[in-house]
């Protein structure tokens, strides 16, 4: 584009296999948005139908989607391949942002010891519920913070939003997860 300049990790425009790859890992982070907000739009009483599997199937698809574009972004930031064009990065962290803004609904209800799924969510989440979505809505600001820096073009104010993402999901992980 005229007026811009290339970042060093950008696919070259005469790349075809690295511009290809690029569209396909695209496609595949708005399916996963895509697909993750079909269960939101379920009617309020399908979804007071749901098996305790079903919730645990969920939120283990909504946050295995934040995962994947999280490792999208660090293999970007590291240099790794992946794809550095601001608008692949301001997808994947609206994909993040996005996964944030649902979980705490995923999270509803719970704990469900006699489940048939594995999961790792510790029963606590649903003692200190409002503290446990608290953490959600830090990740969701950074995460924000991460798109407004890509519509920016600062690929060093990405970095640093995506660092306080990141620690905002390992801070959960501490507290509300069975490792």
């Amino acid at each position: 584009m005229p007026g811009r300049a290339r970042l060093p990790c950008q696919t070259p425009k005469g790349d075809l296999l690295a511009m290809r790859m690029t569209a396909i890992k695209t496609t595949l982070a708005a399916a996963t948005l895509a697909v993750t907000g079909l269960g939101v739009a379920a009617p309020a009483g399908a979804q007071g139908d749901k098996t305790a599997e079903d919730w645990i199937q969920a939120r283990q698809d909504n946050l295995a989607s934040a995962a994947a574009a999280t490792k999208s972004v660090a293999c970007s930031l590291k240099g790794e391949g992946c794809p550095r064009a601001f608008d692949y990065l301001t997808l994947q962290a609206r994909a993040i942002a996005h996964a944030a803004s649902m979980a705490p609904q995923h999270f509803r209800k719970g704990p469900f010891p006699d489940a048939q799924v594995e999961t790792a969510a510790l029963p606590k989440i649903w003692d200190e519920y409002d503290q446990f979505t608290q953490g959600f809505e830090t990740m969701e600001k950074h995460a924000r913070d991460m798109v407004e820096a890509a519509r920016n073009e600062d690929l060093q104010a990405y970095a640093a939003a995506f660092k306080k993402t990141t620690d905002a999901c390992s801070e959960c992980h501490d507290t509300y997860r069975e490792d």
